[in-house]
């Protein structure tokens, strides 16, 4: 079906609007990954922290990294692995067609566009997502006949006659008509098919009117705006419609009112720069824009570079990696197709090969230096990940990231310096967090150096480009992750309620499910750092406090979005709790309850999801164990211990766990066995607590 075009004279007064420039688009993506948390470390000659003479925040920073799924006993945060906004396709001629009745603008119409200017008032407060309508059919529009992609020059002259001019440029054939009620009806041709059709006014008319008219108001248009971020229209995807602006006197302000309307055929480009706008907000709306891209174009490189950021924020890891490799292997000199590429294996856990895939994004970057930039604070982040971490190098790249990034803040392109913000901040957090889980002298005052300036950083980008409050609450997330490695040396508590309050108001108005989901198992892991911060400065009733509301986000991601990993922390988490009660307090009674809530989600794993560390999961089933015997529900605590015995003892196989370690849980199986009458079982469960004892000793 196609949807016919028909301006009425009322628009017609004004024919010669300004002419067709160019046109860019200015979505500001960012992809979502996580390396894997670094494992402990072996003692290194200490050193200065590094902290750099000269640090002044980015005025600017969009890109602030999640946390990677913890191994929970002392979980190690993630490396900042992120990606970042960049400029996207230029949209070289209007892109828009739409379906109209007559147009008739009404004379209050008429009147010049109101514009507005985001600015930052008062605390930053998070505002309700707006409700979606049905999905809009994609049917092209035609005006007078004529339908771009489809009308070839012939039919042309024979629906409009004779054109009033013909020219060429660059080998593109342009007629100019006057087809009434418009006097001036520019038509260009690419294979001897109508490529673009302009119509243009003589005055301009309020964008709202406009769209009313042509029957456009259900779709949801795209901003498009030139290299330096002046908005300059609006396209309508679904119709192949594009509305471009009268200029404006006033920088960088829009008029927001419609000078000219440009039909060309439905693309995929408008649907992914679309699906760009919505991937943090509506990451449903983005995935219905990118299958309908992906219908228009099967090998759009920038379409499965978006299906794969999209993807791997709502942890759908294999198919998010499957999709940024075509995106790759479509375009493999596009460097920041490579940076996402490599930020998802590495959010998979394959390490080595995004370690490869940072290399090449590195190498290949020399014209891109927002995207060098962020290519060498993601193999900083990959360095200071993983089962051998190397912090002294990660810190060395992320200061050279920040020098690379520092000069690009006050480049002209809005992608380029958002970019380059967006490094700073990762990489100020970085920094912290490499100082935080490495071997330094002064690491409390220059992990908190580190983070104010990272703090800044974000505080400035919010005000000064009008970025949401999401970004301080990843900031203050990564930042309770940094304090982690300082075994409590610093004080968590304002990180944890800004990260507490900014994600609950968060959640309250998303209106994605998956979105909510993944805001929900942030948050949890965020206070669930806050829990080990208060746990190693001894605070029981801040990690109580913390711990609850973590375990109540979790619990909803889980039920929400079910998964091994998260399964497994939660359980984990709420032996914490429990063992507060039955460690700290020997208060066996008071531990049951969460005890009960975590036996079941810990003996559900299986031994590849323990692969980690089978010993330390054995070890809070028998302190479980000792919880339940001492209020008397006996064959559960037997269960329980010979359970975590078996994940001790695999440990142990494993090289990972010292052979003295059993000696406790063999006493306790050897005494639970005596008191049950089972002297045979007793007599061999002493004697490997006797022998294990003894090389605890030697």
């Amino acid at each position: 079906m196609l949807w016919k075009l028909s301006l009425s004279v009322a628009v017609a007064a004004a024919l010669c609007g300004a002419g067709g420039a160019s046109v860019g688009a200015e979505p500001g993506g960012r992809p979502a990954a996580v390396a894997q948390s670094p494992a402990d470390v072996s003692a290194k000659e200490s050193q200065e922290a590094g902290v750099p003479k000269k640090l002044e925040p980015a005025a600017n920073a969009t890109a602030i990294s999640k946390s990677a799924v913890p191994t929970p006993a002392k979980r190690k945060p993630a490396g900042t692995v992120n990606g970042t906004g960049e400029k996207s396709g230029v949209v070289t001629s209007p892109v828009v067609e739409s379906p109209a009745a007559e147009l008739t603008i009404p004379a209050e119409a008429a009147k010049p566009a109101a514009t507005s200017k985001s600015k930052l008032s008062g605390p930053l407060r998070p505002t309700a997502e707006p409700q979606e309508g049905p999905a809009v059919s994609v049917e092209p529009a035609s005006f007078k006949g004529v339908t771009p992609g489809a009308t070839t020059a012939e039919e042309v002259e024979q629906i409009w006659g004779k054109p009033k001019d013909t020219t060429r440029a660059k080998g593109v054939l342009v007629q100019l008509y006057s087809v009434a009620p418009f006097k001036r009806v520019e038509v260009s041709y690419t294979d001897g098919k109508v490529a673009s059709v302009v119509i243009r006014f003589d005055r301009s008319f309020p964008t709202e009117a406009v769209a009313n008219q042509l029957q456009l108001t259900a779709i949801r248009p795209v901003p498009v705006s030139n290299d330096v971020g002046e908005l300059l229209g609006l396209a309508y995807p679904e119709r192949g419609v594009l509305f471009t602006f009268e200029p404006s006197t006033a920088p960088g302000q829009s008029t927001m009112k419609v000078a000219q309307v440009v039909l060309e055929a439905v693309t995929a480009e408008p649907f992914v720069l679309r699906a760009e706008t919505t991937l943090e907000s509506r990451p449903d709306l983005s995935r219905r824009d990118i299958d309908q891209a992906l219908k228009l174009d099967p090998e759009a490189a920038r379409a499965f570079w978006v299906l794969g950021r999209l993807l791997g924020a709502t942890y759908r890891l294999d198919q998010a990696v499957a999709a940024a490799q075509k995106a790759v292997s479509a375009e493999p000199g596009n460097p920041q197709y490579r940076v996402t590429y490599a930020q998802l294996l590495a959010q998979s856990g394959r390490l080595s090969e995004a370690v490869t895939e940072a290399r090449k994004a590195i190498q290949s970057s020399d014209r891109r230096p927002e995207v060098k930039a962020r290519a060498v604070c993601l193999s900083a982040d990959l360095l200071a990940s993983g089962g051998q971490p190397d912090f002294r190098k990660a810190l060395e790249l992320h200061s050279q990231a920040i020098q690379l990034a520092e000069p690009l803040t006050s480049d002209a392109q809005v992608a380029v310096r958002t970019a380059a913000k967006e490094v700073l901040v990762d990489a100020h957090l970085g920094a912290a967090h490499d100082i935080a889980w490495g071997q330094w002298k002064d690491k409390p005052k220059a992990v908190a150096v580190w983070l104010e300036r990272a703090a800044t950083a974000t505080e400035d980008l919010i005000a000064s480009e009008g970025g949401n409050p999401e970004l301080l609450f990843r900031a203050n997330a990564r930042s309770l992750a940094a304090y982690v490695g300082l075994d409590g040396e610093l004080d968590p508590q304002a990180a944890a309620e800004a990260v507490l309050a900014s994600g609950e108001g968060l959640i309250a108005v998303a209106a994605d499910s998956d979105r909510k989901a993944r805001l929900e198992y942030e948050l949890g892991m965020a206070l669930y750092d806050a829990v080990q911060v208060y746990q190693a400065r001894k605070d029981d009733e801040a990690a109580m406090k913390y711990g609850a509301d973590a375990a109540k986000h979790l619990a909803r991601a889980n039920e929400a979005k079910p998964s091994p990993a998260t399964t497994l922390l939660l359980g984990r988490l709420y032996f914490r709790l429990g063992a507060i009660y039955a460690v700290n307090r020997h208060d066996h009674k008071s531990a049951i309850p969460w005890f009960d809530k975590a036996a079941p989600l810990l003996l559900r794993p299986t031994s590849d999801d323990l692969v980690g560390n089978p010993g330390r999961h054995g070890e809070s089933l028998v302190t479980i164990g000792v919880s339940y015997w001492e209020t008397d529900q006996k064959q559960k605590a037997v269960a329980l211990s010979q359970k975590g015995v078996a994940w001790m003892e695999q440990a142990v196989a494993q090289g990972t766990l010292s052979r003295s370690a059993l000696a406790v849980p063999y006493a306790n199986l050897a005494a639970m066995h005596r008191k049950l009458g089972a002297n045979e079982q007793a007599d061999h469960f002493q004697e490997l607590a006797s022998r294990f004892a003894e090389d605890r000793v030697k």
